[in-house]
């Protein structure tokens, strides 16, 4: 909670916020190496852009394995795989991946996100649900013009938080606007 006031500055009533995020994200786009399917021995290092979707405790001699894929949208991964930019975890599994299986997806306007998940450039936090994603669920939206958003949702470039709400979005609420140049 801290963090998000660290880069506050009152100006006569309107707090302004300093940048936090870049335009909406996008696909990546293909990376330059060659894209590995396959098992690798557990310790291996991953390729960018690539998750772990299965793993064999037997696999490498006993010393475990995990069977690499570069990420897409729509995939199960297992918990500890590294989570490419931009994606996010909108699903969790306890039955997955021999403990925890995440579903991760491409960031879209108007997405259920789980706790943990990042938030994606160009997008703010909007409802909380305490009961979403196996414990709490954040929904994420592309900003707009006097919109009310979470405490601790980044705060897009060019727009500034004008008001607050002790009682909104799960214990406080900011009300956000474009920044508009002094006359």
């Amino acid at each position: 909670m801290l963090a998000s006031i660290a880069g506050m500055v009152a100006f006569g009533g309107i707090i302004a916020v300093a940048p936090a995020a870049a335009a909406p994200a996008k696909a990546p786009v293909a990376a330059a190496a060659p894209a590995f399917t396959g098992w690798v021995c557990a310790g291996s290092p991953i390729p960018d852009g690539h998750v772990i979707t299965m793993l064999n405790a037997n696999g490498c001699s006993r010393g475990g394995s995990w069977y690499l894929e570069p990420a897409r949208n729509g995939q199960w991964t297992c918990l500890g795989s590294p989570l490419p930019v931009p994606y996010v975890i909108t699903m969790l599994n306890p039955n997955g991946c021999g403990g925890m299986g995440r579903y991760i997806e491409l960031p879209r306007n108007g997405q259920w996100t789980c706790l943990g998940s990042p938030i994606p450039d160009g997008y703010v936090i909007t409802m909380l649900n305490g009961n979403g994603c196996g414990g709490m669920g954040r929904y994420i939206e592309l900003p707009r013009d006097g919109q009310w958003i979470c405490l601790g949702s980044p705060i897009p470039p060019g727009y500034v938080i004008q008001r607050t709400n002790p009682n909104g979005c799960g214990g406080m609420g900011q009300y956000i606007v474009r920044a508009r140049a002094a006359a």
